[in-house]
Formats: C-alpha cells, sequence, structure tokens
C-alpha cells in the first residue's frame, strides 16, 4: 500500500482535510498516517488534537512545537522546532506524499523538510490572494515546493499555473471545507442553544478575529476593541466568539476577549468542527476576518461582515460586506446585514475531497 501523510496544525485547517482523511482512511489501497502539531498540542487552544481522535482517527505522530505566538521572535524558534522533529517522524513513517493545506506559517518548516527529503507534497488551496497578512507569501512559498495541487477555484488555478509554469498536476477542485455541510448531519438551534446556553429566541452572531500579521500590535487590538464596542449597541443579540489563530497578535486579541465580562458574549477555544458549522447556519451574521467567512459562509447564504484588510485580494461573494475596523463602519455595516443573505457557491459545490483523493491515486499510480 502507498502511505499517504495527512499533516494538520491547527483546528480550521483540521475541520477542512476531516473528509478528506475520512476517505483515505478506508481505501484498502492506502495506509493513512496522520501528524497533529502547531496550535492542537496548545492548552492555550483547546488542545484541539483531541477532536481528531474523538472523530476515531489514529494520529501517529505528534509534534509539539512549542508555541508562544505572543513573543513575535518565538515563533521562528517553535518552526525551527517544527523542522528538527518532522524530520525524525519522517525517517520513521516514510510517507510516500504529504498533504497539507493553506497558508499558515506552520507549512514552511513541513514543505522545506519534505522537499529536502524528495517527499511530494499535495497542496490544498494555493493561488489564493490575501494581502492583509504574511499567509500570502507563506501560501506562495509552499505552492512553489508542492508537486500536484488542488486549488479552489480556476482563477486560483490560473495564477498557480503562471507562477509554476505549468498546468501539470494543478486541479481547481472547490474548497474542501465545503463538504462538511453536504456530509455532516448540523445540529439543531435547540441543540445548540442547550449546549452552549444560548437563549433560542434571541438573534445569535459569530464572532472570529485574527491579527492583521503585517500591522501593528497597536492596531490588531483597537481593531478588536472597537468591535467590541459596535457590537454593545446591538439589542436582542447573543455572540459566540471563538479564538484567534496562534499568530503574532492573536494571543493578545485573545487575552482581551477573555477580559470581558458580559453575559451576551461567550468566549470559546473552539467548537469542534460539527458544532462550528451548525452554529454558523443558526447565525444572522458572521463576523471578524476569517476565511470561513469568506469560503463556507457564502455556500450557507449567510451574511458576512469582513472586517479590515486580513482578506483583501479574495474574491468576495454576494453575501460579504467588507468594512473598515472602526466603530462607525461596523454600525453601518450591521444595518445591511438583512440585504446580504444570499447564497453564493463560488467556492465549490460540496465533493472537493472525492476529487483530491481520486488525483492523489492517480499521481501514485493506484
Amino acid at each position: 500500500m502507498k502511505k499517504v501523510c495527512v499533516i494538520t496544525a491547527t483546528r480550521s485547517e483540521y475541520g477542512t482535510l476531516k473528509w478528506i482523511i475520512d476517505i483515505l482512511s478506508k481505501d484498502p489501497d492506502i495506509q493513512l498516517q496522520l501528524i497533529a502539531t502547531g496550535s492542537h498540542l496548545s492548552a492555550d487552544f483547546g488542545m484541539t488534537y483531541r477532536f481528531i481522535e474523538e472523530d476515531g482517527y489514529v494520529i501517529d505522530k505528534k509534534i509539539d512545537m512549542e508555541l508562544n505566538p505572543s513573543d513575535l521572535y518565538s515563533i521562528p524558534r517553535s518552526m525551527g522546532l517544527c523542522a528538527e522533529k518532522l524530520s525524525t517522524v519522517f525517517r520513521q513513517l516514510t510517507p510516500d506524499l504529504i498533504i497539507i493545506l493553506g497558508d499558515r506559517y506552520e507549512l514552511l518548516p513541513i514543505a522545506s523538510t519534505a522537499l529536502v527529503l524528495n517527499i511530494p507534497i499535495a497542496h490544498i488551496s494555493g493561488g489564493d490572494i490575501t494581502e492583509g497578512a504574511i499567509d500570502n507569501e507563506v501560501r506562495n512559498a509552499v505552492s512553489m515546493m508542492s508537486t500536484i495541487h488542488f486549488p479552489g477555484t480556476k482563477e486560483s488555478a490560473k495564477r498557480l499555473q503562471r507562477m509554476l509554469a505549468t498546468k501539470r498536476n494543478i486541479y481547481a477542485v472547490g474548497e474542501p471545507g465545503l463538504d462538511s455541510f453536504i456530509r455532516y448531519k448540523l445540529m439543531s438551534r435547540t441543540e445548540l442553544a442547550s449546549q452552549l446556553n444560548l437563549d433560542e429566541q434571541k438573534d445569535w452572531m459569530l464572532i472570529t478575529l485574527h491579527s492583521e500579521t503585517k500591522k501593528s500590535l497597536e492596531y490588531n487590538l483597537n481593531m478588536a476593541h472597537n468591535l467590541y464596542e459596535a457590537i454593545q449597541q446591538l439589542k436582542n443579540v447573543e455572540f459566540i466568539i471563538t479564538k484567534a489563530n496562534a499568530d503574532w497578535g492573536g494571543g493578545q486579541i485573545n487575552k482581551f476577549w477573555n477580559s470581558i465580562d458580559n453575559n451576551n458574549i461567550k468566549f470559546i477555544s473552539s467548537l469542534g468542527q460539527r458544532r462550528y458549522l451548525s452554529y454558523m447556519h443558526q447565525v444572522s451574521c458572521v463576523i471578524g476576518n476569517s476565511s470561513s467567512g469568506i469560503i463556507e459562509a457564502p455556500f450557507l447564504g449567510i451574511p458576512v461582515i469582513n472586517i479590515g484588510d486580513r482578506q483583501k485580494g479574495r474574491h468576495i461573494c454576494k453575501n460579504i460586506i467588507c468594512c473598515k475596523p472602526d466603530i462607525y463602519s461596523l454600525l453601518n455595516s450591521f444595518s445591511q446585514i438583512k440585504e446580504h443573505r444570499i447564497v453564493d457557491t463560488f467556492w465549490g459545490n460540496g465533493n472537493a475531497s472525492e476529487q483530491i483523493v481520486y488525483y492523489i491515486k492517480k499521481f501514485l499510480n493506484i
């Protein structure tokens, strides 16, 4: 059997990879290997590797990068630790191919180690543009090191073709994060209200605010403060706020949210994929600058307020309102959300995982 190794470093990334993992785990011609690293092994971010195990998958190796995103200069050290430990793990597992997704800085030591060891890399969601974060540069660097590519859109595929000067092994399959809406049985509003201690009769909103890693810490904290001031002016609404990523500035944003004492706000490390998507399906608005607002929410037609420049450069679907991170712009955006409940399937139709596995098997001559 061919050994295919899926590597995941964050809760959201695992949620997007889940159905690829599921299909591979049931394929008689493939030996699935799983590696968890990054914030999956951080107590500050909820030790989310447990969600993988609760889904019934065996994690072959856990690589602790000793993340400390509150200190900018510790992040390169964590990346170095990841590369050092991963080289030992690759010697033990000897994968025939690795699968990675997205644009997180954790991918740089993973991809560079695989490149040096001549292990083919399958990269998902390359070719996008996000000008407001270093993710943009990371994504392009990982694409250059990868062997087979699964961009979410035809536009992204064309960018990859220009960047790589080839059309070979580039397949526009859609975003695999949408597959969960087809495959999961989502939780009801009543179930969510019971589990999350929410009032079923009130409006619900979802907030995920990450740092803009090209901006100052002061800018990012002001963005969080302004958002809090704006949402306080909304009546009869309850909010779930999920933690920012393990980026420089993300820890400080999380500390701010954690300091708030407001009965209408619940700050949660991670909802888990099924509960997160179920809650998104029930909210009147998604707020922040997460890629889930750009990619997943349009599939449901949920209005999105996209704040600042973190996602600048990405396609903006019809359900999304882009605004500046000041109180006036935020309040003006809240007044428009009823007009933006529009379904938009630009990012795919929910069958990307099957296509990705098909092309990987073809690449491996299975």
